[in-house]
């Protein structure tokens, strides 16, 4: 097994955040796409991996309110409305986010949409750029 430089890979996905482009990693054996990117391929175990730009189509699986207990109002206070739940990259697995621009008080109306399209939006966030979606509509 080759030892990989990490700081190298994330450094690489922070940069290409900072050019408004997504990146994961493909897995040279089996094609498919880990994002967030990992070393390692999650579906055949194939440690050889390339850079791979998303073409930012998605779906939504699932949203919810943020709950009383867990929401935090200086991200509201920075971002707005938002709501979690899950995304489904084209190509890649299901991952865990935040809807920006998504009132709680939509969510019953949207739940009976799913899964409904939403696009990925890069903010700046604690001094980097992060990913996070919001509606394609």
């Amino acid at each position: 097994m080759e030892k990989k430089d990490i700081k190298h890979i994330v450094k690489t996905f922070y940069n290409a955040l900072e050019e408004g482009k997504i990146l994961g990693r493909k897995c040279t054996k089996c094609g498919h796409v880990e994002f967030p990117p990992y070393l390692a391929c999650n579906i055949c175990g194939n440690l050889d991996t390339e850079w791979h730009e998303m073409s930012g189509k998605a779906v939504a699986m699932q949203i919810m309110a943020p709950s009383f207990g867990f929401s935090d109002k200086s991200f509201r206070d920075r971002v707005g409305d938002y709501c979690v739940g899950s995304v489904k990259p084209e190509e890649s697995g299901e991952l865990v986010t935040c809807f920006i621009g998504v009132s709680p008080g939509r969510v019953d109306e949207l739940r009976g949409k799913i899964p409904f399209p939403v696009r990925p939006i890069i903010i700046q966030e604690d001094g980097y750029k992060m990913v996070f979606w919001e509606l394609d509509e």
